[in-house]
């Protein structure tokens, strides 16, 4: 009896183990859908989840494993390919010219894109890239230092490039696309607000609320 009373006591006084990661109060669909904002989710039972958001000339979609506490739904995707951008050549252009060209996929408006440029005097610039090829003029004791490329609409940048004067001022860079909108959320929180949950993308509070079945 001493054993059986001393086991019991053990047994409340230890912790308690960690609750369902995928309490069924949470599986279902959501809509998140906003004013010039379409966007929605899928919390399966089996912890898979689905994402979908549609924003001006943004689409994006995700897939992949969701786990939940008391305070907030965490997303994991499955993994993705980033989109990148590579530097496919270098050689001398106009003096005084900086000359940069893109090369993807068609279908993607090469306006999209914007050159980052850096001058040896400090200062920044920034412009969209033309469909053709992009030219910006400095003076020869204001070079450009290094220049990037972003595609700031899926919040892409690319590696900074250093410009090596002796290999002159023309660039081709090449987009590889690869699984561009897919987001590839790492443990994001969705907090949980009553029966809602928040996401916070793109500077906006995305409400989702639960799609009752009628």
């Amino acid at each position: 009896m001493l054993r059986v009373s001393l086991a019991l006591c053990l047994l409340a006084a230890a912790p308690a183990g960690r609750g369902n990661p995928h309490p069924a109060t949470l599986v279902g669909t959501y809509d998140g859908g906003q004013m010039e904002m379409a966007a929605g989710i899928t919390l399966k039972a089996n912890g898979r989840f689905e994402y979908g958001l549609s924003y001006g000339a943004l689409d994006e979609e995700a897939a992949g494993r969701w786990t939940a506490d008391a305070r907030q739904v965490l997303l994991t995707s499955d993994p993705v390919k980033a989109p990148r951008f590579s530097l496919v050549g270098q050689k001398t252009a106009v003096p005084g010219m900086l000359r940069v060209t893109l090369a993807g996929p068609s279908g993607i408006d090469q306006q999209m894109f914007d050159l980052h440029i850096l001058f040896k005097n400090g200062s920044e610039d920034e412009r969209q890239l033309a469909e053709d090829a992009t030219l910006v003029h400095f003076e020869p004791d204001n070079p450009p230092v290094r220049i990037a490329l972003s595609l700031d609409i899926y919040e892409l940048a690319g590696d900074p490039i250093a410009i090596d004067p002796a290999k002159g001022y023309a660039f081709d860079f090449r987009f590889e696309p690869n699984d561009i909108g897919k987001v590839d959320f790492r443990s994001t929180p969705l907090v949980r607000s009553g029966p809602d949950l928040l996401l916070n993308r793109y500077g906006r509070s995305i409400r989702f609320r639960k799609v009752t079945k009628r």
